[in-house]
């Protein structure tokens, strides 16, 4: 395996509390009572506390913060504070850190917002999803279009310059043109930062009941879902966005620094329940259960480890040299700039085409990669087939 260098590490903080499950959702969160709310924030403290021994030890930096959930805009700002406090004293931040945090039109007014901003957060991801109301109501958003539009200037107002916009294209009885009335609005708000999602009908969700039993409208068909994709990249590019990776679009100077960690292979600790990480070579996640979490941090400090298991609460899995291989493959051509070949190499002391030669080969013959270049990157043929690309990167 490759040497590991003392590279900064993210941090990703899950909050997974919410006013309520939206119709869509199959993410781990859910609406909490006080007590419980209380409880789980015990146990994150003392987690971040251990996680922090952890990096001091081993002379480790944090460059990017994520909170995600979830809601973490339902929190109050006193809770919010010691969350921010806690990583202060616990973690060496970089001065230019970049500390995002989620936020959902509805939970957080221009006096949050702005205690936010003075506490050091400085990028907004807000959960729009769409601009008009019969969509948003039918997703199960609590929020309406005028108040996902008080909210981005609220922002504004607070001093935040980096803001994103969530924003779910597909979605039941959608049509071509509903979407790039969303688009325009966005563009209007003058975000930093869009991330355009096609909805994925989750088994297990609402929305997957609702449709096995035919009480939604129907889905946009498969032609119009690639129109919607295909013409979200030429409208947002006239307005200055550039594509950097499938789903996200950003003016230039304005990735998602945290996300592009995860593509990159960047090393990071996810604190919370069902919270995963990769570090010194190995995954592991959180366990999932709430109340589990809560138990195993109710006393001192469990061992934050990536050979021990504490107290059954984690799950552990070594990657090895083929894992990290195969992942740069997939997470490479998940951005626009694509795989590099001297990248490649420097990391793992191999060449790339010796490696992966067989579904280059294929997959350029069939128009699906290109080559400019250090580079193989997905064509826009590739992006719409990604999954049947991305399979043959699998090293077995």
């Amino acid at each position: 395996m490759e040497q590991v260098e003392r590279q900064p590490v993210s941090l990703y903080l899950h909050i997974p509390f919410c006013v309520r499950k939206c119709r869509y959702c199959d993410f781990l969160s859910g609406p909490a009572k006080e007590e419980e709310r209380a409880q789980y924030l015990a146990a994150l403290a003392r987690e971040i506390k251990g996680a922090g021994k952890i990096l001091s030890r081993d002379g480790r930096e944090v460059d990017t913060i994520f909170f995600g959930g979830g809601t973490p805009t339902l929190l109050s700002a006193k809770e919010i504070g010691h969350l921010m406090f806690l990583l202060s004293l616990c973690f060496r931040i970089r001065s230019d850190a970049e500390i995002t945090m989620e936020c959902n039109p509805g939970t957080a007014d221009f006096e949050k917002l702005s205690a936010l901003r003075d506490m050091g957060i400085n990028r907004l991801s807000i959960g729009v999803q769409s601009f008009h109301d019969g969509e948003l109501s039918l997703l199960g958003r609590i929020h309406t279009k005028e108040e996902a539009l008080h909210c981005i200037e609220s922002a504004r107002r607070a001093g935040f310059a980096n803001l994103n916009l969530d924003l779910m294209s597909a979605l039941p009885g959608q049509t071509y043109e509903s979407w790039m009335d969303n688009l325009k609005t966005a563009v209007s708000c003058e975000p930093e930062h869009l991330s355009c999602y096609s909805l994925i009908m989750e088994e297990g969700t609402p929305f997957f009941r609702m449709q096995q039993r035919g009480k939604l409208p129907p889905l946009p068909s498969d032609e119009e879902d690639r129109r919607m994709y295909h013409d979200t990249k030429s409208f947002l590019a006239s307005f200055g966005y550039v594509r950097y990776e499938i789903s996200n679009y950003a003016k230039p100077g304005f990735s998602c620094l945290h996300n592009e960690g995860y593509w990159t292979g960047h090393e990071y600790l996810g604190l919370g329940s069902g919270a995963a990480s990769l570090y010194q070579n190995v995954r592991f996640s959180n366990t999932r259960d709430f109340g589990a979490y809560c138990r195993a941090f109710q006393e001192g400090e469990p061992a934050f480890d990536t050979d021990v298991c504490a107290g059954g609460t984690k799950t552990y899995e070594r990657v090895t040299r083929e894992d990290a291989m195969s992942e740069f493959c997939f997470l490479g051509l998940r951005r626009m700039d694509g795989i590099s070949l001297s990248a490649f190499r420097k990391r793992f002391d191999r060449d790339f085409l010796e490696v992966f030669g067989e579904p280059v080969k294929k997959h350029t013959e069939e128009g699906l990669l290109a080559r400019d270049g250090d580079t193989f990157f997905l064509t826009d043929r590739g992006i719409d087939i990604s999954n049947y690309v991305l399979c043959d990167f699998l090293l077995t």
